[in-house]
């Protein structure tokens, strides 16, 4: 875990000092594990989240310029899933300090990838998530109140899966609270 942790904040520094671009937004915060949507429910526990925000470069503003986000969610429990990620990040202000955001991309976990034996798997069934890729696909939304200008709260959820792409696919939810300061 360790080392995956080492990994994930070494993609962040390096992705940052390779970008022309510079981080627009820092986001942390602490979610529910294995909840609250269409994965599985079989991991429990608290993971905490850190997230890099980058200003859209030019010509993402075809797409409405998303910002490029990078980041990773450490589970508590060492028998959950941890996931560094990447995607792009479309924010929309709503009334005056309320925003929503939604964005999409691809996480690397640490989880089970193995195909599901119905007979060799029986005694960890019950708590082994089984997502079939080590890379998945990851879409998350926000929904946020700017406490300043430089300060908001929002309540956030994602969800990671392999999109029916490999053997398994059960997938996993995390809902919680995160602080973003805009730098």
């Amino acid at each position: 875990m360790k080392k995956f942790a080492v990994a994930v904040a070494s993609a962040i520094v390096l992705s940052g000092a390779a970008s022309a671009n510079p981080i627009e937004e820092l986001r942390a915060g602490l979610y529910a594990q294995g909840c609250c949507g269409f994965g599985s429910d079989k991991e429990q526990g608290v993971a905490f989240n850190g997230e890099a925000v980058f200003s859209s470069p030019r010509f993402l503003s075809v797409l409405g310029a998303p910002r490029p986000v990078v980041g990773a969610t450490i589970a508590s429990d060492s028998d959950a899933t941890s996931q560094a990620y990447a995607g792009l990040d479309w924010k929309i202000d709503l009334a005056s300090r309320w925003f929503v955001s939604v964005g999409g991309g691809l996480a690397v976990h640490n989880g089970e990838t193995d195909r599901y034996d119905p007979v060799a798997d029986a005694g960890r069934a019950s708590n082994t998530v089984f997502y079939g890729c080590r890379v998945l696909f990851r879409v998350a939304g926000d929904v946020g109140y700017r406490l300043t200008d430089r300060l908001s709260a929002s309540f956030h959820w994602n969800h990671i899966s392999n999109a029916e792409l490999c053997s398994n696919n059960e997938g996993l939810d995390q809902m919680g609270l995160r602080l973003g300061l805009s730098l």
